[in-house]
C-alpha cells in the first residue's frame, strides 16, 4: 500500500468520544426531545438507504411532527450550530498536533470527513491550519459508510481512493465505509479493541504515524 493521504473522522476520533459526552450533557439534556428525534431520523435514514439532505430534513420534520422548513431551522440552529459549541477548549488526544505535522513533513495530504458539519472545530482544536480538506454533511452529500463521501473526499485531495487511509472510531461507518470506497480503513484509540480480527488498529497517534511512515509510505 503505498499512501498519498490520510483522512481522519472527527467526532470520537480526534477526541475521546466520552469528552465530548460529558461535555455536551447539559445542552443534550436541555434540548432532548429534539435530540432524541434527530437521533431517530439519522437511524431511519441508515436504516433505508436514505441518507441525503432532503431525506434527513423530511424525516426529522416526522419525527418532530412539524414541517420541513420548522424542521430544518430547528436543525440548523440546535443539532448543527448549537452543538459545536460544546466543543470549545476541548481537550483532544495527546500529540494530535505533532503527529498531523509529521504527516504533512513526508508530503502526504491531510482531510477530514464528518457525518456533521465542520465548522469551527478543528479551529477550536488547534488544526485548523493542517488539512487540505475539510468535509462535512450535507456538503458531503451522503452519509458514512456510503462510498460517496469518501469518494468526494478524495477527489478534493486529487488523490485515487486507493492512495488513501481514512482513520476512525466506528467500525461500521468508517472502516465499512473507507473499504466501500476503495479506500484502506483503520480505527485509532479504545474503539479498536473491539475491532473484528484483521482491522488495522492503532493504540494512539505516534504509533499510527510511525506505521504509516515506516509501512505504508514508499
Amino acid at each position: 500500500m503505498k499512501l498519498r493521504a490520510v483522512g481522519f473522522d472527527i467526532d470520537g476520533t480526534l477526541y475521546p468520544e466520552g469528552r465530548a459526552h460529558r461535555r455536551s450533557v447539559f445542552f443534550l439534556l436541555s434540548h432532548i426531545r429534539v435530540v432524541l428525534a434527530f437521533s431517530r431520523a439519522r437511524t431511519r435514514m441508515r436504516l433505508h438507504g436514505e441518507d441525503d439532505d432532503a431525506s434527513e430534513l423530511r424525516l426529522f420534520a416526522e419525527e418532530l411532527n412539524r414541517n420541513i422548513d420548522t424542521a430544518k431551522s430547528i436543525r440548523d440552529s440546535i443539532m448543527y450550530r448549537g452543538w459545536e459549541g460544546c466543543f470549545r477548549r476541548m481537550r483532544i488526544y495527546p500529540n494530535v498536533r505533532e503527529s498531523l505535522l509529521r504527516l504533512k513533513d513526508a508530503g502526504l495530504k491531510l482531510a477530514v470527513l464528518s457525518d456533521f458539519p465542520v465548522g469551527r472545530k478543528l479551529e477550536y482544536f488547534g488544526l485548523a491550519d493542517l488539512f487540505d480538506a475539510a468535509l462535512g454533511f450535507p456538503d458531503s452529500r451522503r452519509l458514512k459508510p456510503n462510498p460517496e463521501p469518501f469518494l468526494n473526499m478524495a477527489a478534493m485531495l486529487g488523490v485515487e481512493p486507493g492512495e488513501v487511509l481514512y482513520v476512525g472510531n466506528k467500525f461500521a461507518y468508517d472502516v465499512r465505509g473507507a473499504e466501500n470506497a476503495g479506500m484502506a480503513g483503520a480505527l485509532i484509540g479504545a474503539p479498536g479493541k473491539k475491532a473484528p480480527r484483521g482491522v488495522m488498529t492503532f493504540a494512539d497517534y505516534p504509533r499510527m504515524v510511525d506505521y504509516i511512515l515506516t509501512e505504508a509510505v514508499r
